[in-house]
């Protein structure tokens, strides 16, 4: 199989940006509980040889909390999240130093870089961080080294694990290669701790394939988190944004030069038999999928990035930016917006709920509403009357319908003013009736909810609620001004399964 087009030009001899994420168990002893001075030595080293080479490095470093254990003498892991963010803020200070005098020795000069998700919350942010980051590496010859602001992340608002920030920050420099360092030689189908029979993956064209191929339920070190679980997201993360994905052993950081200078091999025609007796539900041409042989002299695993990888606004928008909120679309809504002449932006006439709090040129979900299947009926996703979102109508609407009802039967609108000089239009009585129709057909109707897509919001959360449902020249006499025709903004659709 050809090295896909998009990722032939990241070859060995080219000045490249490097990602390369440790985790606390790459840097503190499970045993000792110290500093693995040997591997951050090393980790210094591979850097500054990176460096001469001409090639960019970003760090990201997990181990601010168990630093702080260390310092504090703690054994346990911390419960409270009061305890979490103490040690953080204790660690964090230390870790950073130790980094400095250690980059000190080989003269080069560390920036410390602390995110949130909602550092990247909204577009704006999102660029600031870029450029951060970007000035960091050109204009002052630094390594950044960015870990989880855990002195005040809170749970909604987290990465979830540094693998996941990794892929991000991965994705948000541009990155051509990341490397997840772990405590083990790649990828494995098993735990090679306790499964005889688990097999190292090789080259990885596919993280889904290798989902299936492999049992990722293996803790973390009594200090780290994630496990191969957060190492495949991130895979899946960074391969989608163009980077080249590398598990590798953390204790021996020289490899890497390896793996670079080595560049991105083309997958041939190599045999599947070393994995065909650990994964043997698997067919001949899934096997090919999923990453044969191993790769030695280093061993690793490596997840070739996608051959036609996102462009990098929509995968900032699908990846990066934190959703703050949902807007809940209908049917047709999802049918305009996935024509290719949409231009991925969303009118406010589509709109048939909000949900959550955001500000303008925040990224919101873009959830569709549909009628639940039989089969679905059951999903965790699936609504009912009882959970269901309030109808487009408004209480005005529905107070005046016995009015309405009475008064209008001419066929012609008639304005009238109720208090706050709020106008409102006379309609048809038929026209009433079938309207309280359609909201007893919504109110009993069982829904299912699909996310399909984010974008970046015009309006925020109390304009998206008060213009929901109304076409676009209603938006001015609606909320007095009219910024925009479009709710939403730069939308990106996910891929789905059949949504509509």
């Amino acid at each position: 199989m050809p090295l896909p087009t998009a990722v032939s030009a990241r070859r060995s001899g080219t000045s490249q940006t490097i990602v390369i994420k440790l985790g606390t168990s790459s840097i503190l002893s499970s045993h000792t509980s110290q500093p693995k001075l040997s591997v951050l030595s090393g980790i210094v080293e591979t850097c500054a040889a990176l460096r001469a080479q001409g090639h960019r490095v970003v760090l990201v470093c997990s181990g601010a909390i168990g630093m702080g254990r260390l310092r504090m003498g703690i054994k346990e892991k911390p419960k409270s999240v009061g305890e979490r963010q103490a040690l953080a803020a204790l660690g964090q200070l230390r870790l950073i130093a130790l980094w400095d005098s250690l980059f000190g020795q080989v003269g080069i000069s560390v920036a410390q870089v602390l995110l949130t998700r909602n550092d990247i919350a909204d577009r704006p942010r999102y660029e600031n961080a870029r450029t951060t980051l970007a000035t960091l590496l050109s204009t002052f010859d630094s390594i950044p080294i960015v870990n989880e602001n855990d002195t005040v992340s809170v749970s909604e608002l987290r990465f979830g694990d540094n693998d996941t920030l990794s892929a991000i920050t991965a994705g948000i420099v541009d990155a051509d290669y990341l490397f997840l360092c772990t405590d083990v030689d790649g990828l494995y189908t098993g735990n090679p701790n306790s499964d005889p029979q688990a097999r190292r993956l090789g080259l990885v064209p596919s993280v889904a394939a290798a989902r299936r191929a492999v049992s990722v339920d293996t803790p973390g070190s009594s200090f780290g988190t994630g496990g191969m679980a957060t190492k495949l997201i991130a895979a899946e993360l960074a391969t989608a944004a163009g980077v080249a994905t590398v598990i590798i052993n953390g204790a021996h950081p020289a490899a890497m030069l390896s793996v670079v200078e080595r560049g991105l091999p083309p997958l041939g025609d190599a045999a599947v038999d070393s994995l065909a007796s650990s994964i043997s539900s698997l067919g001949a041409d899934e096997l090919a999928q999923v990453g044969a042989p191993a790769l030695e002299d280093p061993p690793h695993t490596l997840f070739l990035p996608i051959s036609d990888p996102l462009a990098r606004r929509k995968w900032s928008l699908l990846h990066a930016l934190h959703p703050a909120g949902s807007l809940f679309i209908d049917e047709g809504a999802y049918r305009r917006l996935s024509r290719p002449d949409s231009g991925g932006r969303l009118l406010p006439a589509g709109v048939v709920g909000v949900e959550g709090t955001w500000e303008r040129m925040q990224a919101v979900r873009i959830v569709l509403r549909r009628p639940a299947s039989d089969s679905a009926a059951g999903a965790s996703h699936a609504g009912t009357a009882d959970d269901e979102l309030p109808p487009p109508a408004t209480l005005a609407q529905r107070g005046l319908s016995v009015f309405l009802r009475n008064e209008a039967g001419s066929g012609t609108s008639t304005p009238i003013h109720l208090a706050g000089d709020e106008p409102v239009h006379l309609v048809p009585a038929a026209a009433v009736l079938e309207g309280e129709a359609r909201d007893k057909e919504e109110e009993t109707t069982r829904w299912e909810w699909i996310e399909v897509g984010r974008g970046l919001a015009n309006y925020n959360s109390i304009e998206s609620e008060r213009i929901k449902g109304i076409k676009s020249s209603q938006i001015s006499a609606t909320l007095g001004y009219a910024d925009s025709d479009y709710i939403v903004d730069q939308l990106a659709l996910l891929p789905t399964d059949g949504a509509a």
